[in-house]
């Protein structure tokens, strides 16, 4: 959407205070102090699902009736490339992340009943969470950090205004593991939309 100002929607997971540490003591070294994203912003996105001139305010009933009763599991997400350019710097995964994909994979298969659909995602999913929009130009860098993403958000902004409002939230599951034969099958857990925040 090319409009300056409008609602863009889409899910995501913000990172945990040790990860928003790390975050934040990034920015000097890659030049996000005029404009860096806030604290409270920072996020990986799954994906854009709709951009709107006006308030969409049935956008928050079709994704909690989509993810009602789904079992969503998480994976290890790998914080390498930190990396910059005209756009600003952005934090970027390093090594394979199947759990992730297929999380990703699957909201989007779940999320297609309701016909919402997910948006930029031709290339597949690359994810990063930026840190500003400063133009800059460092030479790449790498660190090591190790990140599982607990929980899902619904994400109404404000674009052009700064500004995110938290429609809903849902836990996500600790990673897949397999199960020795003498271990029972744990209790079936489902998703609760949560409320704003």
């Amino acid at each position: 959407m090319r409009d300056s100002n409008f609602y863009r929607y889409f899910l995501a997971s913000r990172p945990n205070p040790p990860v928003c540490a790390l975050l934040v003591a990034l920015r000097g070294s890659t030049g996000q102090l005029d404009k860096p994203v806030a604290t409270d912003r920072l996020h990986l996105t799954w994906c854009v699902i709709a951009e709107t001139l006006e308030r969409d305010r049935f956008m928050l009933p079709r994704v909690e009736a989509a993810l009602s009763g789904q079992r969503l599991s998480s994976g290890p997400l790998w914080l390498g490339r930190v990396r910059g350019g005209k756009q600003g710097a952005a934090v970027y995964s390093r090594s394979r992340k199947p759990e992730l994909l297929r999380l990703y994979r699957q909201l989007a298969s779940i999320l297609s009943v309701r016909d919402i659909h997910p948006m930029y995602r031709k290339s597949g999913l690359d994810p990063h969470i930026t840190l500003g929009h400063d133009p800059c130009a460092f030479q790449t860098f790498r660190i090591l950090h190790e990140w599982i993403p607990d929980e899902l958000l619904l994400i109404e902004s404000e674009v052009g205004c700064g500004v995110h409002h938290v429609l809903a939230r849902w836990p996500l599951l600790p990673p897949l593991q397999g199960l020795l034969l003498f271990e029972p099958l744990p209790p079936p857990l489902v998703l609760v939309a949560g409320g704003a925040g």
